[in-house]
């Protein structure tokens, strides 16, 4: 049975949220979204999509948090963290619990879609992607 998602975007403000799924929608990826920690880790695009894009800074949870409740779960999981804050502190932490990058806010649309191709291909070794 396919996947319902490829990807899961976390992130608290509607507006980073809505407009991360929109690019990522129109390069042909079917995108769940979460506005917090809790409800990302109940959605039930956690058990199965491919991909998930989780803001470090949360109301509930931290995105770290939430990274290593995710690759607890499916340890092959990729998780791309992003932030506003200085990377220079997140990098080394965000490696050690397994992220597979860590995308500085803000970021434009070849970025995102750079870093989220790059991971779902690394996550698939030989597999290759979908053509878009």
């Amino acid at each position: 049975m396919p996947r319902s998602w490829d990807v899961l975007v976390v992130d608290d403000d509607p507006v980073v949220r809505e407009g991360i799924a929109r690019v990522l929608s129109a390069d042909g990826l079917r995108v769940a979204t979460a506005p917090d920690g809790r409800s990302a880790l109940l959605h039930p695009a956690a058990a199965d999509c491919r991909l998930v894009l989780c803001d470090v800074m949360l109301p509930d949870l931290s995105g770290l948090e939430v990274l290593r409740e995710l690759r607890a779960r499916r340890p092959d999981l990729p998780v791309l963290l992003m932030t506003g804050y200085a990377l220079s502190d997140l990098a080394g932490r965000a490696a050690a619990a397994g992220a597979a990058d860590v995308l500085a806010k803000p970021f434009d649309a070849i970025e995102l879609l750079t870093a989220t191709r790059r991971a779902l291909e690394a996550s698939r070794p030989g597999e290759k992607e979908r053509p878009r």
